[in-house]
């Protein structure tokens, strides 16, 4: 009777196991930003929507033009997915551009799919800097009589 309990509690933490393990293997989707959906992309046309009804339908930019006096507004968003404990996958990096004409109303629209866009290789080179590199030891005995304790309180 013994070994038939030691048995079903192995079978049963193995299957806990096995579901643990499966459940942390599930993915998991995070959106940041805002990625205006299709359906709201058809109705923006050059030369209709003013800035108020894009706002409507589209919601408030990410990000407004500074130099051009907030006649470009960009709408920028990121879908992922993490699996377990592994680097995010970008599934969707998507910045809407839209651009107003000098009436107030879409003058342009663009969509760049930013998954496509050339990301920069970091330079290996390393600044060189004057002065001198002390060992752990020197830091340590260096630092031996330099604070003396506060007697006057």
């Amino acid at each position: 009777m013994h070994a038939r309990l030691s048995i079903r509690c192995r079978i049963s933490g193995l299957v806990a196991a096995a579901a643990a393990l499966l459940l942390s293997c599930t993915p998991i989707q995070d959106n940041n930003g805002n990625i205006p959906l299709a359906e709201s992309m058809e109705q923006i046309a050059p030369g209709k929507q003013t800035r108020e009804q894009v706002k409507q339908t589209l919601g408030s930019p990410s990000a407004v033009g500074v130099f051009e006096e907030n006649d470009v507004w960009y709408y920028i968003g990121k879908r992922t997915e993490t699996v377990a404990f592994l680097k995010p996958e970008v599934l969707e990096h998507q910045v809407v551009e839209i651009r107003f004409g000098a009436n107030g109303r879409v003058s342009q629209v663009n969509t760049i799919d930013a998954t496509q866009v050339a990301k920069p290789e970091p330079v290996d080179r390393v600044t060189p800097t004057e002065g001198n590199e002390f060992t752990i030891l020197e830091q340590l005995i260096g630092n031996i009589g330099r604070f003396t304790p506060n007697t006057e309180r």
